[in-house]
């Protein structure tokens, strides 16, 4: 389970007076008798903190990347809709940083980003799957995450299109994690809401699909459904999973 998860979890457990003291008094006792205490204690809480404000900055580091990769094309600073984009882009990424609704405003700098992309290139096609910074979608192709996952259809941008057609690895999103730079869909969930930015506007459980087999396409159904709640799975084709 990923850090905010648990952080997220714990601090709707103990926000309740009675918890609070059964936690207290189970600790108070195990510590007493040298045994397990019942429900986190302080040390263990720092330690979630402390892990979940390092993630953090390492995620400000990568919007405030994907932002200036943005800016620096000459197409983008030459649109006036997509450079005001960029500037709701940055003040998301500023209330990110700031630890205010951060779930809501990771969102939001990368729906702005996906939205600067789409006005510059005129299309409503998908970002690239594997770096939404490339852009909107100018093909799909096939690909397979891994060894031994299932081939599908994916949106790319026309420089992995032809990547993957000379048998060469896509130009992936790459990101830090506790096991060192992968790519972002390698990440587990820790950059679900990242994606989920990207493709705002689109099917909901497009993301889903296009990476079903992957380290972040498990933590992927869970996280669309608390946002979009069922209407965007009429079919039912993901079930009640969840986080």
């Amino acid at each position: 389970m990923e850090v905010w998860v648990i952080v997220v979890v714990v601090g709707a457990v103990l926000s309740a007076v009675g918890t609070v003291v059964v936690v207290a008094r189970a600790n108070a006792r195990a510590a007493g008798s040298g045994g397990f205490a019942l429900f986190p204690g302080n040390a263990m809480l720092k330690g979630f903190a402390a892990e979940w404000e390092r993630d953090r900055a390492a995620m400000v580091v990568v919007l405030r990347e994907d932002l200036r990769a943005l800016r620096a094309r000459p197409e983008t600073a030459a649109s006036a809709p997509a450079a005001a984009e960029l500037q709701h882009a940055e003040r998301a990424i500023d209330l990110f940083a700031a630890n205010e609704n951060w779930a809501d405003n990771l969102r939001a700098a990368t729906t702005a980003m996906g939205r600067a992309n789409r006005a510059v290139a005129g299309t409503d096609q998908p970002p690239c799957l594997f770096n939404p910074v490339h852009g909107p979608a100018a093909a799909e192709v096939e690909w397979a995450p891994g060894s031994g996952g299932a081939r599908r259809r994916v949106p790319v941008c026309a420089d992995d299109a032809a990547r993957l057609r000379d048998g060469a690895p896509p130009l992936a999103r790459m990101v830090p994690t506790d096991e060192g730079v992968v790519p972002y869909y390698r990440a587990h969930g820790r950059y679900v809401d990242w994606l989920l930015g990207w493709y705002d506007g689109l099917d909901p459980y497009l993301t889903a699909r296009l990476l079903a087999g992957t380290s972040i396409g498990s933590h992927l159904p869970g996280r669309i459904r608390a946002i979009h709640g069922t209407a965007g799975d009429p079919l039912g084709e993901f079930g009640s999973i969840h986080d």
